[in-house]
């Protein structure tokens, strides 16, 4: 099921910004796939050709013209993090994801990108947005809470052909502070 509306071209969360990934953030997505906390920590693919990543990018712009999904670089000013994004999936309600570069970690952005992207959504009219995190992965679950993310349930899924469990969180409309985000 599409998200509700079409998605900015970026949002100004605080001194953070999102903007929408674009072909040249190849190299991000390349650099994200050798960092070992993303291979461990998130369902990011692992070890990324240049064609592959530059694939990957594709294959998120042409999901976003269909508004299935809306994949950003996160930044600090000219400074690149990580990424972050938003996704229908198959129950109608958005996903929320990200993975950030080791200098993106400890600054707050991860938890602005995830508080940022569902409060777009919630204002948009979902009543529930949804993130997951491999259990175990104490940062990720930190950043969920401080976006106001509640956890529901434990899941069983495959992280590159292993079986992991997955922590699924949720907010909710008035479920947690706004971020008074700016979009573009």
């Amino acid at each position: 099921m599409p998200l509700i509306t079409a998605t900015p071209d970026s949002l100004q969360l605080g001194r953070f910004t999102l903007r929408i990934l674009t072909a040249s953030d190849w190299h991000l997505e390349q650099e994200l796939s050798r960092d070992e906390d993303v291979i461990r920590w998130t369902l990011f693919p692992a070890y990324l050709s240049a064609d592959n990543a530059r694939r990957r990018v594709e294959r998120a712009a042409a999901a976003r013209r269909e508004n299935l999904l809306a994949r950003y670089a996160l930044c600090d000013g000219d400074q690149v993090l990580g990424t972050a994004g938003i996704s229908s999936t198959v129950h109608d309600t958005p996903e929320i994801m990200y993975a950030l570069l080791p200098a993106g970690r400890g600054r707050g952005a991860a938890t602005a990108a995830a508080r940022g992207l569902s409060d777009w959504a919630l204002a948009g009219g979902f009543p529930t947005v949804v993130l997951r995190t491999i259990v175990g992965n104490v940062q990720s679950e930190a950043v969920a809470r401080r976006a106001g993310f509640r956890p529901i349930r434990t899941e069983r899924q495959s992280q590159r052909r292993h079986p992991v469990e997955m922590l699924f969180w949720t907010r909710s409309r008035g479920g947690g502070p706004r971020s008074g985000i700016t979009a573009g």
